[in-house]
């Protein structure tokens, strides 16, 4: 009876102790985008698992409802574009997910509009057409902060029928995102705009609940050790997305148009170089 009882016990232990691992992000189980897959190697060096609460949905949610599930403690992890706000709210992990890549913006257009930029030169030409943009998105108050008209919706997937539509002239996309974003939407008519970039400084970051110290502590060890030991590096260049950008995007043959983040903290990790990838300065297009 003692030695029953004592397994019982032991096993009680096992499995709270598998549990108190496991850790809740958003998607599928088998997503490979790149914030998975840093995320699940993060978590393997520190002993946890993931677990996917929202499978049933078939991984489509939306950023408001990811935070919300944060901070009623159905998730532990999302990742976001950062602004001011979202690092108040929640604990940000300092290391750019996509390494800068999400700030340079190359637009998604109708397919016969892929030379719509060709003759744009100047700030003060590309205002003359409309963005389009998530409502509740850091992107739309940057675009906005520098006079770029945006037309906004709350739901992602709307944009892309909305483009086709003519209810604005381009999609601003990260440099990584477009060419998957078109396969995803094939019955529709759209193609990357050949001849612009938009460039801003816009960190995609892990974000916690600010009660979750712990949990932030690990990530950042892990990723940390991650880019010492050059692992990091290795996976961002294997990424699907950013294999296909690079190759891609062509952008040192495009104009590109700096423009300014006002929701920018003075958190950026802009001093830590190791962080951060350029293709134009690698092109020599600085």
């Amino acid at each position: 009876m003692r030695l029953c009882a004592l397994m019982l016990l032991v096993s009680i232990f096992l499995q709270n102790s598998v549990l108190a691992q496991s850790i809740a992000i958003p998607g599928l189980p088998d997503e490979y985008s790149l914030p998975h897959t840093l995320l699940k190697e993060a978590m393997n060096r520190q002993g946890m698992t993931p677990s996917f609460p929202h499978t049933n949905s078939g991984g489509n949610i939306s950023d408001n409802r990811m935070q919300q599930d944060i901070l009623d403690g159905k998730l532990d992890v999302f990742w976001s574009m950062t602004s001011t706000e979202l690092e108040e709210k929640f604990t940000p992990i300092y290391i750019p997910i996509y390494r800068g890549l999400l700030g340079m913006r190359i637009p998604l257009v109708k397919q016969d509009n892929v030379n719509m930029f060709i003759n744009i030169r100047s700030l003060s030409q590309l205002r003359s057409f409309k963005a389009g943009s998530g409502k509740t998105w850091p992107d739309t108050k940057i675009l906005e902060h520098n006079n770029l008209p945006v037309v906004k919706t709350l739901k992602y997937p709307n944009l892309f029928r909305m483009l086709e539509g003519d209810r604005f002239d381009y999609f601003p996309r990260g440099l990584h995102e477009p060419w998957q974003e078109i396969i995803n939407n094939k019955e529709l008519n759209l193609a990357v705009e050949n001849n612009i970039l938009i460039r801003y400084t816009a960190p995609n970051y892990f974000f916690v609940n600010k009660n979750n110290t712990q949990l932030a502590e690990q990530l950042t060890q892990a990723l940390n050790q991650m880019i010492r030991s050059g692992e990091f590096s290795r996976l961002f260049f294997e990424d699907g997305e950013v294999k296909s950008a690079l190759n891609k995007a062509n952008v040192n043959n495009r104009t590109v148009f700096e423009i300014d983040n006002p929701t920018l903290s003075k958190n950026t990790p802009i001093n830590r170089k190791e962080l951060w990838f350029d293709p134009l300065e690698v092109q020599g297009n600085k």
